[in-house]
């Protein structure tokens, strides 16, 4: 019997077939019940230091879950050798048997891994990106005079009167006009806080003037408003909107002022709004509902009240055009007939003007 044995061994040795011959079941080394199988090979090469990678194989007449029992036993005690304490399975595969005694064998692939607290891995985070540092806000002495504000303003006379608002001038120390190129202070003549107008002045001659209509507008006429929104946020260009009027009374049933759908934003208070004769027909003054999430109602103060501030202040206005002008011709005048206007007053105005709750001042960023 045992001739007949040898003779079978042998034959398979000729065949090449021995290595399939995995019958032999493993018993685990003392070391191994300490040995875990982890699932997660993220988390061993966070904290684990990598240490050898194997290969076990097994299979009987057994089924393919006692072949993955044995063979893992297998790594264990490779495991144990090698010194780890962690293995994760990263291969598995099955192979055909070539011989009778058994029908395919199970072969794992592991990495194996040292956990131990010494051999912890700390892995270097990276660097956060530094997010862009805000700009600090201008604190200087409260008695400091600033640039804090802007609005808009146009001229109506060959002496250098400008028209604006009330707002856009109020508690300034300073009142800069930019004129050609040049900055130009300007000085108070007049204010109405009521109607929110003002007369300004500067020491030159201007070429270039608006004149003011001696009617109202109508009920859906067409007007141009001029101004600078935003202050220079945008750009220094000055800018336009058009659209038409809406409804013949303010807020609140103001009648010195109408209503528009034109677009109006801070910045735009006190610029000249106009028809397509080039006349002013109104100051632009307000808008409300922004803030509020919904469409802005935009207010012009009339030109009818505009001319009784004026006349009460010995002011007169050159006679409106009765003829349309060319878009090019309209262009020219809004270009050299307004005028962007800086409010410049102390720290101490600023912080009291941006408490207050019914503040309309288009104060700069960095005090907001």
């Amino acid at each position: 019997m045992k001739k007949i044995l040898g003779i079978i061994v042998l034959g398979l040795l000729l065949s090449g077939c021995a290595e399939d011959l995995v019958i032999e079941r493993p018993r685990l080394s003392i070391d191994s019940n300490k040995i875990k199988e982890s699932t997660q090979q993220v988390l061993l090469d966070r904290k684990c230091k990598f240490v050898y990678q194997t290969v076990a194989k097994h299979g009987d007449k057994e089924d393919e879950y006692v072949d993955v029992k044995y063979a893992k036993m297998k790594i264990q005690n490779h495991v144990a050798i090698k010194g780890g304490t962690n293995f994760v399975i990263v291969n598995k595969r099955k192979i055909k048997s070539n011989t009778a005694w058994y029908i395919s064998s199970i072969e794992l692939t592991a990495d194996i891994y040292d956990c131990t607290k010494d051999n912890f891995v700390v892995k270097k985070e990276k660097p956060k990106k530094k997010k862009p540092s805000q700009p600090k806000k201008i604190e200087p002495n409260d008695n400091k005079i600033v640039a804090a504000a802007s609005g808009s303003g146009f001229f109506v006379s060959y002496d250098g009167h400008i028209i604006t608002n009330h707002h856009v001038i109020d508690s300034c120390e300073i009142v800069k006009v930019n004129f050609k190129g040049a900055i130009v202070e300007a000085k108070v003549l007049s204010s109405d806080k009521k109607n929110d107008l003002a007369i300004l002045k500067i020491n030159k001659k201007i070429s270039e003037f608006y004149s003011v209509a001696k009617e109202d507008v109508a009920l859906l006429q067409d007007i141009i408003i001029a101004g600078y929104p935003l202050g220079k946020k945008v750009s220094a260009a000055i800018k336009t909107s058009k659209g038409s009027v809406t409804a013949l009374a303010g807020y609140g049933d103001n009648y010195s002022e109408f209503q528009t759908d034109a677009a109006l934003n801070q910045g735009n208070s006190g610029g000249p709004m106009i028809d397509k004769k080039g006349n002013v027909v109104g100051v632009a003054v307000a808008n409300y509902g922004k803030k509020a999430g919904v469409e802005s109602f935009n207010f012009g103060i009339k030109s009818s009240t505009l001319t009784v501030f004026a006349k009460s202040n010995n002011l007169k206005f050159k006679s409106p055009n009765e003829k349309d002008l060319s878009n090019k011709d309209l262009g020219n005048l809004i270009t050299n007939a307004t005028v962007y206007l800086e409010c410049h007053m102390t720290v101490a105005k600023i912080k009291r003007m941006i408490a207050e709750a019914e503040n309309r001042k288009a104060f700069f960023s960095e005090y907001n």
